[in-house]
């Protein structure tokens, strides 16, 4: 029983990883809005981490792990038992924590771009795999939409 709960902790953990921030992922709620499309030329970009939201699975999955390992420690009901089974939970939690935030930084740019109309901006947004990283001297698009949100694309 203790594996299956392990196996299962351990799973979820690896579920929850990375929503993707780049410039061609949209949220459902972004779909079929329309966007402002400007066109420029990036001037300058800086490797950057996008720390995306810690879903706080890993923290619950190693505190869990850590518990049932700290359980094993003692004799069943015992006080050494029980005092183990805490400090596994909370080191294990800890470190499951630390997992969950590796999992969800992303690796980003900082793209510096002069619009067509002279105005400079900057946006930041994840390194998409397949296409690459923005380089300096290259001709971009902006898109942005209503709500603020703005993304870089070829």
């Amino acid at each position: 029983m203790k594996k299956i709960i392990c196996t299962l902790a351990v799973v979820s953990l690896f579920g929850c990883a990375n929503q993707t921030q780049t410039g061609n992922a949209y949220t459902a709620g972004q779909s079929r809005q329309a966007q402002t499309v400007q066109r420029g030329k990036v001037i300058a970009v800086k490797d950057v981490d996008v720390a995306a939201h810690p879903s706080g699975v890993g923290a619950l999955a190693g505190g869990a792990l850590g518990g049932i390992a700290g359980s094993n420690n003692g004799r069943a009901g015992s006080n050494q038992s029980a005092a183990s089974s805490i400090v596994g939970l909370v080191i294990g939690g800890m470190a499951g924590s630390v997992v969950d935030k590796k999992l969800n930084t992303l690796k980003g740019q900082e793209i510096s771009i002069v619009l067509n109309n002279g105005t400079e901006i900057a946006i930041v947004q994840e390194i998409d795999e397949k296409e690459g990283a923005f380089l300096v001297g290259e001709q971009v698009r902006v898109l942005s939409g209503v709500g603020g949100t703005s993304r870089v694309s070829r």
